[in-house]
């Protein structure tokens, strides 16, 4: 039996390879507790007899401690990436998928995803899974305006709190992941089912 394109096309779309981003968090956090191994390990291993002045020992504890303060801040700057890069992968995979689809559209229409929803001829925010790709994207724009828990985000997401630091994006990051992922292939399940361009 012959595979059309459209099948063929909406098979490999149903997958988004997040492996890069997997190895990328995965290196991450083995090179971040590596250093803090050794920071905790230079940390507890020091003497007032290593000092030529004893005085000094507890400025180098200082350092140390703004060195485990760094380091955790790398941690939370690689969780930050993470998001912005998956929500950023699934962006750019909707709309690909979107213009293969219904290639009338145009660029405007592909800019947010109010006018994305508004050009398809289905309703995305039926989809299953809609309400966690809106939290990725809802993160995503407070990781990239504000730095902190975003109004829209609290109001929607009642669990995070307006203002507040964004925290635990490496759990949000593993419980999303796999949401947005059942999301996407909905979504290009019914593109294509409501394309002509891959009709018979």
């Amino acid at each position: 039996m012959a595979l059309s394109l459209g099948n063929l096309l909406e098979n490999l779309d149903r997958r988004i390879d997040c492996d890069t981003l997997d190895e990328f968090r995965d290196h991450l956090e083995t090179s971040i507790r590596r250093r803090e191994k050794s920071l905790e390990s230079e940390y507890s291993s020091l003497t007032v007899e290593k000092f030529e002045d004893p005085r000094d020992i507890n400025g180098y504890r200082m350092h140390l401690e703004d060195q485990m303060y760094f380091a955790g801040e790398v941690r939370n700057l690689g969780n930050e990436l993470c998001i912005v890069a998956l929500y950023k992968q699934i962006e750019l995979h909707t709309k690909r998928v979107a213009k293969r689809t219904f290639p009338t559209l145009n660029e405007r229409e592909l800019f947010n995803i109010v006018s994305l929803n508004a050009a398809l001829p289905f309703d995305i925010e039926v989809l299953p899974q809609f309400t966690a790709l809106d939290e990725l994207r809802l993160i995503n724009n407070a990781i990239k305006h504000e730095g902190l828990v975003s109004p829209d985000l609290a109001k929607k997401f009642p669990a995070w709190i307006a203002g507040e630091e964004l925290k635990g994006l490496d759990k949000c990051y593993e419980r999303l992941l796999p949401l947005v992922q059942d999301y996407l292939k909905a979504f290009v399940s019914i593109a294509y089912a409501n394309s002509t361009k891959f009709k018979i």
